[in-house]
């Protein structure tokens, strides 16, 4: 994870400087309408092949990818996302999506890219050691090796978490910050007790070889990270007349944060509506793909028209720290505003938190970049390129609280106030959280890019006060948390929701038909029939098909499926590859009395009896996520035919995937199967 993060930084720096550089000769030679050119023939360029190398090659990465990501570390399989292709498009489109201007960051697909190849890692160890495999009896005496999917999938997970700990750390150089991340990311639910130790460990080893990575290029984190050097200015850090300024800061980006969520949620619906209407699926992926090279432009266009409203300033005598642009200004002068949107999200917000630079930024000019920018990242949501909205958020929040010190200090001069740059980071803390639905890792990542940890308590107040105007105002869930509803991957909240509450077990058990019940010792054919008959993740076996209501036990299809391959036509021990029913469920139970089993003890499925003990049916894990989000969305619920099997289930009806053959055998993919099940004693 450190190779692949010195390489993003590096590749990003690179390119950003020299479309920078290139702009700034074509301004001094030909003037501000020539630079605006090549900024803009430079954005659509960088976007194009973007958008080309996702949608000749990885479809999938035409996007951050936490969702599919939050569903994996909930305990669905979306194993199909992760594969060598999938990260290394990803890994080039993100480098091309920061370079080319968009409103944007990349947390989102850094953190993907760390489970990917946590992912990659733990499969090649499952394939070449035996950790994840079991021996059963086959037929005949005869002994397999068979994936443990159970094994696999927690291990993988665990690393999963851990690799996207380590993309966090990474970004903001903090550690402590990208294990509060990923732990409020998968929430205590799919947190065991020993993965805190694993997590501080992988970001210490991390840490240390990117450390060692940059000291041999000669190179300092400060320099890729953002990270305030704080040597003092004739503004206090913060007082207790800066208390009322940050309340109300807070409770103004609590309201607009969820405002904000909303804007971008219907955007998306509205990109999705139009880009899935008869006249334009039929040239798919094209209009996609002009539509990213066309916003590419219009970014460059509108953040170089507002980079015009700044006054020139004199260089300062240090400029080692922050980046400072000339555009239109004479030699040795700067454009504080173009130094301000004329570059990386990080660099940005970097400048914003800036205690040094209090009046640099016109009051005018300033507003005018707030408004702009958080319209151009609002009309962003739905352009199928890698990015991360961690970063653009709390820029948004940079620059109001900014704005909000500024115009504070307009009106109170005799008040010693603190430093735009201290409102700068309070006002990212507030719209951050807000947005994210995230206390801790926010105000620890803040705090340490402050340099100054006696700013906690401060930024605690205002992840505080934010969360609770959201609260009061019945806003709508994370923007993360509403993306999984529109694109229907499956994910089991910690708690049912409302209309869950009022069901019992017998409305929530799984579509199965006859066929699916399967005898202890099926042949290969019922084996096969029963499978095609359904797509639920786990089937019944009994003694026998005929009249037999005690249940032996639950098979996962993915174990069934490789057994079928190993036996050769004969006779499958389904009883041997079954689980117990060690955990079953009455009938009439209501739902609050067993969630928690599947949401929080991670219960793959269970069976349902009646009062004298008799087979009823089967809950899983996957049909119960699927009723409670269509539930949810008050959708009418639809036959289990439609969720695919896997680990527990598999991607959503949108989510597209590599093979039906992939879909069917889980965590491990079809070739990892089809290897261990036919290995023999």
């Amino acid at each position: 994870m450190a190779l692949a993060n010195l390489f993003t930084v590096y590749s990003i720096e690179f390119l950003v400087r020299s479309k920078f550089n290139l702009m700034q000769i074509a301004v001094d030679r030909g003037g501000v309408g020539m630079g605006l050119l090549t900024l803009v023939s430079f954005a659509m360029a960088f976007a194009a092949l973007a958008t080309s190398l996702i949608h000749g090659l990885a479809p999938d990465t035409g996007g951050s990818g936490s969702v599919e990501n939050k569903s994996w570390l909930n305990g669905f399989n979306m194993s199909s996302q992760f594969t060598k292709r999938n990260l290394v498009v990803r890994a080039i489109a993100v480098v091309l999506s920061n370079a080319t201007g968009f409103p944007v960051g990349r947390e989102g697909p850094t953190v993907t890219m760390g489970s990917n190849m946590a992912f990659l890692l733990c499969r090649v160890v499952a394939e070449t050691r035996s950790y994840a495999k079991e021996w059963v009896d086959l037929q005949g005496g005869s002994a397999g090796a068979l994936a443990d999917e159970r094994f696999f999938a927690r291990a993988a997970r665990v690393a999963c978490i851990v690799g996207g700990a380590c993309g966090m750390a990474m970004i903001f150089d903090s550690p402590l910050g990208g294990i509060l991340y990923m732990f409020e990311e998968v929430t205590s639910v799919a947190w065991p007790v020993e993965l805190t130790f694993k997590a501080v460990v992988g970001c210490t080893i991390c840490t240390s070889v990117s450390y060692a990575l940059l000291k041999v290029c000669r190179s300092s984190i400060r320099e890729f990270v953002i990270f305030e050097m704080w040597y003092g200015t004739n503004h206090p850090d913060c007082s207790a007349n800066d208390l009322p300024g940050f309340i109300i800061l807070s409770a103004f980006l609590g309201v607009l944060s969820p405002l904000h969520t909303k804007l971008c949620l219907k955007v998306l619906d509205w990109r999705k509506r139009i880009h899935s209407g008869p006249f334009l699926r039929k040239y798919q992926p094209w209009p996609k793909m002009v539509e990213t090279v066309a916003y590419a432009a219009l970014c460059a266009f509108v953040v170089a028209l507002t980079s015009l409203l700044g006054t020139c300033s004199p260089l300062p005598d240090s400029t080692h720290e922050l980046s400072y642009v000339q555009y239109q200004c004479a030699q040795g002068r700067y454009n504080p505003t173009a130094s301000l949107l004329l570059t990386t999200a990080e660099g940005a917000v970097k400048r914003l938190f800036n205690r040094q630079n209090h009046g640099a930024f016109g009051m005018l000019p300033q507003f005018t970049a707030f408004i702009a920018y958080t319209t151009l990242n609002i009309c962003f949501a739905g352009v199928p390129v890698p990015s991360g909205n961690f970063t653009g958020t709390m820029l948004i929040g940079g620059l109001a609280g900014r704005l909000f010190g500024r115009c504070q200090e307009k009106l109170l001069p005799e008040v010693a106030l603190a430093s735009a740059g201290i409102y700068a980071m309070v006002g990212a803390a507030a719209m951050l959280c807000s947005f994210k639905h995230m206390t801790l890792a926010v105000v620890v990542f803040i705090s340490q890019a402050a340099n100054n940890i006696l700013l906690v308590p401060v930024l605690m107040w205002a992840v505080t006060v934010s969360l609770l105007v959201n609260k009061i105002l019945g806003s709508p869930i994370a923007f993360d948390e509403a993306q999984i509803l529109r694109k229907k991957v499956r994910y089991l909240a910690p708690e049912p929701c409302k209309p869950v509450r009022h069901l019992v077990a017998r409305q929530l058990i799984d579509d199965l038909p006859p066929e699916a019940c399967l005898p202890a010792r099926p042949t290969s054919a019922e084996v096969v029939e029963a499978l095609s008959e359904t797509q639920a993740p786990f089937l019944p076996v009994f003694t026998s098909r005929a009249g037999a209501r005690r249940c032996l036990g639950l098979v996962p299809r993915t174990r069934l499926d490789a057994a079928i391959r190993a036996a050769d036509g004969g006779i499958v021990p389904a009883d041997s590859l079954a689980d117990p029913p060690n955990i079953t469920i009455l009938a009439d139970a209501p739902a609050d009395s067993f969630y928690v089993l599947f949401a929080k003890a991670q219960l793959r499925a269970a069976c349902v009896v009646t009062a004298s003990g008799d087979y009823y049916g089967v809950i899983s894990r996957a049909g119960l996520a699927k009723t409670a989000m269509a539930l949810e969305e008050g959708l009418e619920l639809e036959p289990m035919d439609d969720v695919q099997s896997g680990d527990d289930v598999s991607e959503g009806s949108e989510t597209e995937s590599s093979g039906k053959e992939s879909e069917a055998l889980g965590p491990l993919g079809a070739e990892t199967f089809r290897g261990a099940a036919a290995t023999r004693v």
